[in-house]
């Protein structure tokens, strides 16, 4: 006697294992892995600013004033270097009172009262307004007022007193005269412009009294000018005017103040306005 094993009984065997297996966690799609997040991109830095150029001293503007009076002088094109100048700063000074108490007179001088010990320097603008040649080289029809500084000796390239002269051939014979001022600095204020910066009338000055024993500088004092070279595209910053062939050219450089100052030789600040 036997049983006879169902029809089919065999296949659903061999299926079950089958659907099992498919269903096994081993036999599960793998998850998709999530998406990279972009990476941020760093800017690039900034490009650094360039540090303007310092400003021009007394040798460079010199230079610049070889220049233009070399052009002048020899009837050539006014020196496309020059050009670039305007809009710099510069910081000149300008010595006096080299070899005693200068001329009353003087644009820059200093005065010594030895019983009151009182020590006054003073720095009056030229007034250049109704000299024709001037206002001809550097004024136009809207110029009110032209007034600046000579450089005296514009052959030294240093702020310091020259040395001293040397004792003169014959002392019962006149002084020798003076060399002709040949370079000026010269502020050109319109009518629309503010007067409280034009000083003609109204000199730098100041008065100090000195402690006892304490007398005045043996070199001298300075007069320190900071500002800005003027001039634009149709206004040379440096403008010359031969005035013949066996002299040197007048110059004038176009100039804007920002700080005027006393000081001693040794660089000690006695007085400064400041715009």
């Amino acid at each position: 006697m036997y049983f006879r094993r169902p029809r089919g009984s065999g296949l659903a065997a061999a299926v079950v294992p089958l659907l099992l297996a498919g269903c096994s966690p081993s036999a599960a799609p793998a998850p998709e892995a999530p998406a990279a997040e972009p990476q941020a991109v760093a800017a690039p830095p900034p490009a650094p600013i360039p540090a303007p150029p310092p400003p021009l001293g007394r040798a460079e503007l010199l230079d610049a004033v070889a220049l233009a009076a070399d052009a002048a002088a020899a009837g050539r094109p006014y020196p496309e270097p020059n050009a670039a100048l305007a809009g710099r700063s510069f910081r000149l000074k300008l010595p006096f009172g080299c070899f005693g108490e200068p001329a009353a007179d003087a644009q820059l001088r200093y005065e010594w009262n030895p019983q009151t010990r009182s020590l006054k320097l003073s720095a009056a603008p030229v007034s250049w307004t109704d000299v024709p040649q001037v206002r001809q080289l550097v004024g136009d029809a809207s110029t009110e007022v032209l007034e600046g500084f000579w450089v005296r000796r514009p052959w030294l390239r240093t702020g310091d007193c020259p040395a001293p002269p040397p004792p003169p051939p014959d002392p019962a014979g006149p002084p020798p005269a003076a060399a002709p001022e040949t370079l000026g600095l010269v502020s050109i204020f319109g009518a629309e412009d503010s007067r409280v910066q034009q000083r003609t009338r109204r000199p730098y000055e100041i008065t100090r009294k000195l402690k006892d024993g304490e007398a005045p500088s043996s070199n001298g004092y300075r007069l320190v000018l900071e500002g800005r070279i003027g001039g634009s595209e149709t206004e040379p910053p440096v403008v010359c005017r031969p005035d013949g062939p066996d002299r040197p050219p007048t110059c004038f450089v176009r100039i804007g103040l920002d700080r005027v100052a006393f000081e001693t030789p040794a660089g000690e600040q006695l007085a400064e306005w400041a715009s």
